[in-house]
């Protein structure tokens, strides 16, 4: 065997490793390890000649009778196109999951089978289209096949795989490699998205900032809520929160919108005064306006998501926007989600990112996420998905059988 594989590794050698590598992952960190606490960790790779050359953190969740699941979540980290290390560190990862009585090795890597934009899918506008997540996908997908690893299928559900197999992002790069201005940024996106962006909400008191003070998480979990009660979903808790950004400190960003009311009914005022025709509108905005400020204060909070900023110091940099929430109660005519969208966005560009995750959608694009990140003109990434390599085809079959009876059962519910 040309390289020697090792367990335990000491953490910062292998942080040092995965961020150095090109375009990995925060989930393939030690700290997202440190943040997903329900699952065992263990940071794993080969060397040669005493230097790291390929790694993976693997989570292990624990089953039944002391079997278990090992999840490589955004991995391996290698070349998927070296075939010969591909090989030798699967080999070495096959014996130490059989050690410890796993009965599959999960992967998803973030490769993908296509990525276009959203006008192209949709309206057949013919628009070349900066790629840069589907280079060599056939020779990798290929490689993982040689090596015993099944595919888990083309679901195009947002939940069919514990990551959505499609997701939407925004390049901050032209199609020459370029870094948008961030005026050009704007002007990329729908003439319905981008008026009411910039001055348009800056006249009408719209404010928005960033954070990474942990104190401010509850903030943000305060219009989270507003969104759970809205779409009768339930999200992640303040603990989580907390332990994103404990974890992250350099990383995880929090982003508010506030509404200065007094300013908004300041330019309300002054518009009836310049504009006659619009004076019903804005006797109508008024009063609304007053009515927020008497139940939520002087500057109430409209809008707070997270973001991941890249861990990785080389190769495509993406910036990963995790949770968003929004009180519709807050002057909904301000348009004030596409402001914060925009201004996630330039801050992101100011940090040198390449692109932005706007996260999970279905891929028929016809779930309401999909219609609201459409308008801000992103590219739709179709990932290879999940990949199974089976360890034990009994207890792995008998898993199976028991989640699908799970399933059923929750579905009659």
């Amino acid at each position: 065997m040309k390289h020697q594989f090792k367990t335990g590794i000491e953490e910062k050698e292998f942080d040092d490793f995965v961020t150095s590598f090109p375009s990995t992952s925060f989930m393939q960190t030690t700290s997202w390890a440190k943040v997903k606490t329900a699952w065992e960790h263990d940071f794993v790779g080969m060397y040669s000649k005493e230097k790291l050359v390929c790694a993976a953190m693997i989570l292990k969740r624990k089953l039944f009778l002391g079997k278990k699941l090992f999840y490589i979540p955004r991995g391996l980290v290698i070349d998927y196109k070296n075939k010969e290390l591909l090989e030798e560190f699967v080999s070495e990862l096959k014996k130490y999951a059989k050690e410890n009585g796993a009965i599959d090795i999960k992967i998803d890597p973030f490769v993908c089978f296509s990525e276009d934009n959203i006008q192209n899918i949709k309206k057949n506008k013919g628009l070349d289209v900066r790629k840069s997540f589907s280079k060599n996908t056939q020779e990798i997908v290929k490689n993982l096949s040689d090596l015993g690893f099944k595919h888990g299928g083309y679901k195009k559900e947002v939940n069919a795989y514990i990551q959505p197999r499609y997701t939407m992002a925004i390049s901050l790069k032209d199609i020459n490699e370029k870094y948008y201005e961030k005026e050009q940024l704007r002007r990329t996106f729908p003439k319905n998205t981008r008026n009411y962006i910039g001055t348009y909400q800056e006249e009408r008191g719209v404010e928005f900032g960033f954070s990474t003070n942990l104190d401010d998480v509850k903030d943000l979990v305060s219009v989270l809520h507003c969104t759970e009660q809205r779409q009768h979903i339930a999200l992640r808790s303040e603990g989580y929160f907390k332990k994103l950004m404990k974890n992250f400190p350099n990383n995880a960003v929090l982003f508010f919108a506030r509404v200065n009311v007094d300013k908004y009914i300041s330019f309300l005022k002054k518009d009836m005064k310049e504009h006659e025709n619009k004076k019903e509108f804005c006797e109508k905005q008024i009063k609304e306006a007053e009515e927020v400020k008497k139940e939520f204060g002087p500057k109430p909070l409209a809008g707070a998501t997270i973001v991941m900023m890249p861990t990785c110091k080389t190769g495509t940099k993406v910036a990963s926007f995790l949770y968003a929430g929004t009180n519709t109660k807050i002057l909904p005519s301000l348009k004030i989600t596409n402001g914060l969208m925009f201004y996630r966005l330039c801050y992101c560009l100011d940090q040198g990112c390449d692109y932005c995750d706007l996260g999970g959608i279905d891929g028929s694009l016809e779930d309401h996420l999909s219609t609201f990140k459409s308008k801000f003109n992103p590219n739709v990434l179709e990932l290879v998905g999940e990949y199974d390599l089976v360890i034990s085809k009994f207890w792995f079959g008998m898993f199976n059988l028991a989640m699908n009876v799970l399933k059923y059962i929750r579905s009659k519910r």
